[in-house]
């Protein structure tokens, strides 16, 4: 068939009809010369295609207007928080956002909604402070103004970030350059990566420069460099020259720290009250004189309060006697393993013989020779200085022996914790007698070792009873007895210890809440009235060690099991590897072995036969967990045989060599194709 005609010469159809078009020009027009026109007037024809349908609809005319009537009205939302509220408010808000992360995860520990699954799971990793200081870090990536405002010195004034020991030095360099003079306490402990260079870049951001002050310095009380392994001895001592109000320094384990900064400690902090240089392997006794000479020589006290200098070598008399001298109003000292200590320097620490010494306004007392064990027959009197030590440590110090406590006896009247481990037999009972008769606030005494002390020790730290206090209660000399606020006692390899005497010592200790007496004769009678006056005294986290005392049977352990548990769990990230069980998280197959763990109201029984239970559980999850492995294998593999099944009965492929795919029919005839055996069942044999 031949058209005649050009398409367009014939004459349009229903459903081929044009509109005529009218411009937005002319119907500005319209409506200016006839104002009162019909409404159709002011709409527009649209332009349609030639196949569209014909009338024209209602949906082909739209309004002539400036801007579609369709687009959504502008919502304008103000920044509050950016243009009204002031800087103060702001950073108090952030602030608060750390305090409300200490506050809920408090509230969690109070309420008992915190357990062990929870805590050691990957959401209880970071938590109070540690969590805040991440949100805060989070906020700052949402704009640059929110970024100046985390990094503002105000909310920087305690630098903590020993839990964020994997940030790198470029980032504590930034983060302190922001902060600058704002910050006052600087905790760094376990970051082994940060260097000297980045070390002297945070110096130089902290110190405060004033014209009239040729050196800058830093406005630090508070520093903790535990673990920095890479830092120089030029770079620490950079630092301490910069900071005079340096109050609290821990160094411990610094192989940067030598004499030399001990002298400049001395020197350029004058408010040091805590100093910490323990297992310091370049520091010996002579810069622990070096610290104490120039307040000697200036007449003045040192005003230090702690000194941890545990693993000190070359300690020597004469420079315990100028430690005694330059800093009297010590509370804690701790000398453990210390190998060369000797009984005679600590009689020269508490020594005062000089006129110099008794011109310092400092406490003495005079003491006689039979006070001190000496012999009777010396004639004379001593006086000695009296310290304010409440704790002292001198454990694994192989040189004393109980002449050591004698020499200390009414010299530290406050005393409260006293550790004398791994000292071995050389401990009588005749020094710690006169020792502990003249420590009545004594809370914790550590005898671990001591194999030669008997009854009358125990017979000494053993308060009256209740009855014979009431009735001596108006004499105050007699209410403050040695053992009234004893709390923990180690008595380990003692073995000439009798019940009768760890008895009365439970039943008079009121406080005792921590008992050790492992390989000693302790006998059944005494464990079970251990627990039962905990109980009674209803007492948190108490704990008796009684490991390798022939007087335990597997049979009272079991009989006392449920009071007690095996172990002192405690809910955090940092026990996840240890598994402590919780009743919290209804293990009720786990509870039928072993005891709850994290229940304070327990006491802590640790014997051979606990231990067992400990891997009893444990072999139970175990053997538990490989059950719930081989149930999922077998699953997806019962469901991967399933799905064989059903490919052979559509149209199974396999690949061959030679490029063939084989089809149902030549399945396992061909040598390429592996055979496949539909009949086999559940009893053949299947790869787990």
């Amino acid at each position: 068939m031949t058209l005649g005609k050009e398409p367009r010469s014939y004459p349009p159809a229903w459903y081929t009809a044009s509109k005529p078009l009218v411009s937005s020009a002319t119907a500005e027009a319209r409506t200016a010369v006839a104002p009162n026109a019909s409404p159709f007037g002011l709409l527009k024809g649209k332009a349609r295609s030639k196949s569209s349908p014909y009338p024209i609809s209602a949906l082909d005319y739209v309004p002539v207007a400036s801007s579609d009537i369709f687009q959504p009205l502008p919502i304008v939302v103000l920044n509050y928080f950016d243009l009204i509220l002031p800087k103060e408010l702001r950073l108090h808000i952030l602030r608060a956002l750390v305090d409300l992360h200490e506050q809920d995860y408090s509230r969690s520990i109070r309420e008992g909604r915190l357990t062990m699954a929870r805590a050691t799971s990957s959401k209880g990793r970071w938590v109070g402070r540690d969590k805040g200081v991440r949100e805060l870090f989070k906020l700052s990536r949402v704009s640059k103004a929110w970024k100046a405002l985390v990094f503002d010195g105000e909310l920087w004034t305690d630098l903590d970030l020993r839990s964020f020991s994997g940030l790198p030095p470029a980032l504590l360099v930034r983060l302190v350059k922001s902060a600058r003079t704002f910050i006052r306490s600087l905790d760094f402990a376990g970051h082994v990566q940060l260097l000297p260079d980045a070390m002297s870049d945070i110096t130089n951001n902290l110190c405060l420069t004033i014209p009239e002050i040729s050196l800058p310095y830093t406005q630090l009380t508070t520093i903790n460099f535990q673990g920095c392994t890479l830092l120089t001895t030029r770079s620490l001592h950079h630092l301490f020259v910069r900071s005079k109000s340096l109050r609290t320094l821990s160094l411990k384990g610094l192989s940067a720290v030598t004499n030399t900064t001990c002298d400049i400690i001395a020197n350029f902090c004058p408010q040091l009250t805590s100093l910490n240089v323990s297992r310091c392997p370049n520091v010996d006794g002579h810069g622990i004189s070096a610290l104490t000479v120039s307040a000697i020589l200036r007449r003045e006290h040192l005003p230090l309060k702690e000194l941890h200098l545990s693993g000190l070598k070359h300690v020597s008399d004469s420079m315990m006697q100028a430690l005694g001298r330059a800093a009297p109003y010590l509370e804690v000292l701790d000398l453990s393993y210390a190998r060369q200590l000797h009984n005679s320097a600590l009689e020269a620490f508490v020594a005062c013989d000089t006129q110099a010494d008794q011109q310092l306004a400092v406490e003495t007392v005079i003491v006689s020779a039979r006070d001190l064990g000496r012999d009777a027959n010396e004639s004379g009197k001593f006086r000695r200085r009296v310290t304010r030590l409440r704790h002292l440590v001198l454990s694994s110090c192989i040189l004393l022996s109980d002449t050591a406590c004698s020499n200390l006896a009414h010299s530290v009247p406050k005393l409260e914790f006293l550790e004398l481990a791994g000292i071995g037999g050389d401990l009588k009972d005749d020094g710690l007698v006169r020792l502990l008769s003249t420590t009545p606030y004594i809370r914790r005494l550590d005898l671990e070792d001591a194999s030669d002390i008997t009854d009358s020790l125990l017979a000494t730290i053993t308060p009256a009873s209740a009855s014979e206090a009431t009735a001596n209660a108006a004499n105050k000399e007699a209410a403050e007895q040695p053992g009234q606020a004893l709390q923990q006692l180690n008595i380990s390899f003692a073995a000439n210890v009798t019940d009768s005497a760890l008895l009365a010592l439970m039943r008079n200790c009121t406080r005792l809440t921590i008992l050790e007496a492992d390989n000693t004769r302790i006998g059944p009678h005494v464990l079970k009235e251990f627990i039962n006056l905990s109980r009674q005294r209803k007492a948190i986290n108490s704990r008796i060690v009684v490991i390798d005392c022939r007087g335990i049977s597997e049979s009272l352990v079991k009989e006392l099991s449920p009071m007690t548990r095996p172990r002192l769990g405690w809910r955090a990230y940092g026990a996840r590897k240890l598994m402590y069980l919780d009743a919290r998280d209804d293990n009720e197959e786990d509870l039928k072995l072993g005891q709850d763990e994290c229940d304070e109201s327990r006491v802590v029984l640790k014997t051979f036969y606990s231990w067992q239970t400990v891997d009893a559980v444990q072999a139970a999850k175990e053997k538990r967990r490989k059950t719930t492995s081989r149930r999922t294998a077998s699953d997806s593999s019962t469901g991967t045989n399933d799905q064989e099944g059903v490919m052979i009965g559509r149209s199974a492929r396999w690949w061959s060599p030679g490029g063939r795919r084989a089809t149902v029919g030549t399945i396992g005839r061909g040598r390429n194709s592996p055979p496949v055996l539909p009949e086999l069942n559940n009893d053949g044999c299947r790869t787990m």
